[in-house]
């Protein structure tokens, strides 16, 4: 099935399994792309969640999950609950220069210079009050945020070439992000 019609059937999740890893009845690895698509860098994550679909990233990897998060906080409760391992990919500055990608911890957020990392998709809610409301909701999965600084927040609905060209970039730390985190289940 094409991303198109799977969005249009399901606009939040789109599953990707297979059953060659001995994982198979752990929970799900979720990656979760967040972006608007009508104001250009800030769709990153979610143009790379569609590249994933157009590929056959999953086919290495058995209970992954790949999932539209849009602009939606609430959503982004509701789509951790009950989860132990999560991939963001977002626009976002982190201190970092236009077009840099960074990967992070959630927990690593609180030793970054000045606490804070905007996220351009999440409504300008600063990622620490999100976990924050998380932790008060007692949702403790592994998170890995990697995010881009983007070059250009307008509106249109194409990337920059800047950041276009980091998508690959972005998949490989995805994969990275996985093996490490499958090599380390029992």
């Amino acid at each position: 099935m094409e991303l198109k019609k799977a969005l249009q059937m399901n606009k939040n999740e789109i599953k990707f399994n297979n059953n060659y890893s001995s994982h198979s009845n752990s929970n799900p690895v979720k990656i979760i792309g967040f972006g608007n698509i009508f104001m250009s860098d800030d769709a990153v994550g979610i143009k790379v969640i569609e590249e994933l679909g157009r590929t056959d990233f999953c086919a290495d990897f058995n209970n992954v999950e790949i999932v539209d998060g849009s602009t939606s906080v609430i959503d982004l409760l509701f789509t951790l609950k009950d989860l132990d391992k999560a991939i963001i990919i977002d626009a976002l500055d982190a201190g970092q220069a236009d077009g840099e990608v960074v990967k992070f911890k959630l927990s690593d957020i609180v030793n970054m210079p000045d606490k804070t990392v905007k996220s351009f998709s999440l409504h300008d809610l600063r990622l620490e009050e999100v976990f924050t409301l998380m932790e008060s909701l007692k949702i403790y999965p592994d998170i890995t945020i990697i995010g881009i600084k983007p070059k250009i927040i307008a509106y249109g609905d194409k990337l920059s070439p800047e950041i276009e060209c980091k998508i690959q970039e972005i998949i490989l730390m995805i994969k990275h992000e996985i093996n490490k985190y499958k090599s380390e289940q029992p």
